[in-house]
């Protein structure tokens, strides 16, 4: 079932990519230069896994590359992907009236390192559409600790706006709405979010 969603994700993102060429103005897309990215996320998990780990949220660090006379970056991301339990997660000392208790933790989180590839696409100026896919890595205490598979195939798709920054606008910020899911047997790990990325000109 996974494969079927990747060959459909992919000719979904080829189709767009090949009716935004057909089209392509090179004002779509002014900024080609070399970009790293530093962004950072925050939404609402969906289907079963809402049940007990409702809130989401990661940090990424992604590598935009434009394709020369065409509206379409490659994109390479990497990151840490995290899903908190209702009532959230802490971590404290505990001293009580000085009986050394130690540590405490309350609350659990689920922890994944996402690497992934994609198309980030201007079908209009300054306006994109993103997508992305790749596998996620369980970075928890124990392999088993909150999913059925250590590593998993991993898909989001997103559209977005981004915003020119410093001289010549070389450098952006990219705010965008998204969707992830890393599918499982049971219903895994999705979300729906907001991020925003700051991409620094390379060159």
């Amino acid at each position: 079932m996974n494969i079927k969603k990747a060959f459909f994700f992919i000719a979904i993102l080829l189709g767009v990519t090949y009716q935004a060429s057909a089209q392509y103005n090179p004002l779509y897309n002014n900024n080609r230069s070399v970009k790293l990215g530093v962004g950072i996320s925050s939404g609402f998990s969906t289907g079963i896994v809402s049940d007990y780990f409702p809130e989401a949220g990661g940090i990424s660090v992604s590598l935009e590359v434009p394709l020369k006379h065409s509206p379409v970056n490659l994109v390479f991301l990497t990151g840490y992907t995290f899903y908190v339990s209702g009532g959230g997660y802490d971590v404290g000392y505990d001293d009580y009236y000085g009986a050394d208790y130690g540590v405490y933790y309350e609350g659990d989180i689920a922890s994944f390192v996402p690497i992934e590839a994609g198309l980030k696409i201007f079908p209009v100026r300054r306006v994109f559409i993103e997508g992305l896919a790749g596998a996620s890595f369980n970075v928890n205490n124990y392999s088993s600790d909150y999913t059925y598979k250590p590593t998993a195939f991993i898909y989001s798709a997103g559209a977005g706006y981004s915003f020119p920054l410093g001289p010549r606008g070389r450098s952006s910020t990219d705010l965008s709405l998204f969707y992830e899911n890393r599918p499982e047997p049971g219903g895994g790990y999705s979300q729906v979010g907001v991020k925003a990325v700051f991409n620094f000109a390379l060159h």
